[in-house]
């Protein structure tokens, strides 16, 4: 047994292993601050695609590894999605430079995939499960484990930029009208975003993001045939985003109906967005992009001129019922 009658495991034989308590949550937090701003990491970017991890430990969900001066140097820690069918297990996770290229990372891996089945055949028996992990452009040796152990690349997140010159000339579409986006057209917009995207949106959650002080009604374009709206851009202002400091427009949603999908709908709205914000003195734009299909980087680098800066791969591990 461990301090606090932590139980300890053998995990590797480089660090002191046991369960993290919860009264271990603050030091976790500070080995992840170290490990962000030691290897450049966009790892708060992949704590809101996972809408965040609860703020606690669940007793055995967790490990962690203390070198020989008492410092946390290494965490696996599973995070349970809850409500999900089948059942995920996102695994976070992270080794201290000073301790990596010792079979660490490999280690514990394999501890965190063990923990995951047992967790399984406690709270789901005879069900299947699926594990996910995020994995940045840089973290090579990671990619290169999980790949390791079955997992693939099943969702691709990034974020581009451009600077507002040279832009595209905003091109027509036969039967389609494009207009700035109005309070009219507020409704319409709603109804085809929850029709384009599984997570839905309710009045009131629209309602405030259309209300907040970043949204810019004159950068935002919808695309009309007769009076339904069959396409929309909403961007705005992401000052965090900027490059170097300077204020950027930010696309922040986008989407077109299944009937006009690849007749260049979305290449016409982004091209506008851009125009409208260059014509206000923007200097430079961005895009979130949360897709399957790794192309979009390159039809949005190749027809609109961004440039990709951050990216994050989700790669997953069906793991069929017992």
């Amino acid at each position: 047994m461990g301090e606090g009658g932590a139980v300890e495991f053998y995990i590797e034989n480089h660090l002191k292993w046991r369960l993290l308590t919860p009264g271990d949550w603050d030091e976790m937090l500070s080995l992840r601050a170290q490990l962000e701003a030691l290897d450049d990491l966009v790892l708060p970017a992949t704590d809101r695609v996972i809408r965040g991890a609860a703020q606690s430990i669940t007793a055995g969900d967790a490990i962690g590894g203390w070198d020989s001066y008492g410092n946390l140097s290494a965490f696996g820690w599973n995070i349970p999605e809850p409500g999900s069918h089948p059942a995920k297990l996102f695994l976070l996770g992270g080794v201290h430079p000073t301790h990596r290229y010792q079979g660490i990372g490999r280690a514990l891996l394999a501890w965190q995939e063990e923990r995951a089945l047992a967790w399984r055949d406690e709270q789901h028996p005879g069900e299947p499960i699926w594990l996910g992990s995020y994995v940045e452009a840089d973290q090579t040796c990671l990619r290169h484990l999980l790949v390791q152990r079955g997992f693939l690349a099943e969702r691709y997140f990034f974020d581009m930029h451009r600077e507002l010159f040279d832009l595209p000339r905003p091109h027509d579409i036969p039967g389609l009208v494009f207009e700035n986006f109005t309070p009219e057209r507020s409704h319409q917009v709603l109804e085809l975003h929850n029709s384009c995207f599984s997570a839905q949106i309710d009045d009131d959650a629209w309602a405030e993001s259309l209300g907040e002080e970043t949204f810019r009604a004159d950068w935002s374009w919808v695309a009309i045939k007769g009076d339904e709206v069959v396409g929309y851009c909403l961007s705005g202002t992401d000052d965090a985003a900027g490059l170097d400091g300077v204020m950027e427009g930010w696309c922040d949603r986008l989407g077109v109906a299944g009937a006009h999908r690849h007749q260049g709908v979305a290449e016409a709205l982004l091209a506008r967005s851009l125009r409208s914000m260059a014509d206000s003195g923007c200097p430079a734009a961005g895009i979130g992009v949360d897709t399957r299909n790794r192309a979009v980087a390159d039809w949005l680098h190749r027809v609109l001129g961004y440039e990709e800066r951050d990216s994050v791969t989700l790669l997953g591990k069906s793991i069929p019922a017992a």
